[in-house]
């Protein structure tokens, strides 16, 4: 009479988790509600701060001369895909 089955001991297993759950679950749930309104002005900080750097009168220029050469090298790249030198010269050491 002293064992248990096992649905019992899943029972018990049950019921001793679930107060722990809901203490976990209440604790999250604070936690959550008391850093919710930091994490968000930290947010916003950090994206008003890299715009100002990013916008900069002095970085903006630079940041836009990258862009437009980078796209010039795309478009001339595509256009004039460079031929794959390796596969030159092992043809030619064949012949």
């Amino acid at each position: 009479m002293g064992e248990k089955t096992y649905g019992q001991m899943l029972i018990e297993g049950f019921v001793r988790a679930i107060p722990w759950a809901i203490v976990f679950s209440i604790t999250i749930v604070l936690t959550a509600n008391m850093l919710a309104p930091k994490v968000k002005r930290v947010i916003q900080y950090t994206i008003q701060a890299s715009m100002d750097a990013v916008l900069d009168e002095q970085v903006f220029p630079k940041i836009k001369q990258n862009v437009k050469e980078a796209v010039e090298y795309t478009v001339k790249t595509v256009n004039n895909p460079p031929k794959p030198q390796a596969k030159q010269e092992k043809a030619k050491g064949k012949k």
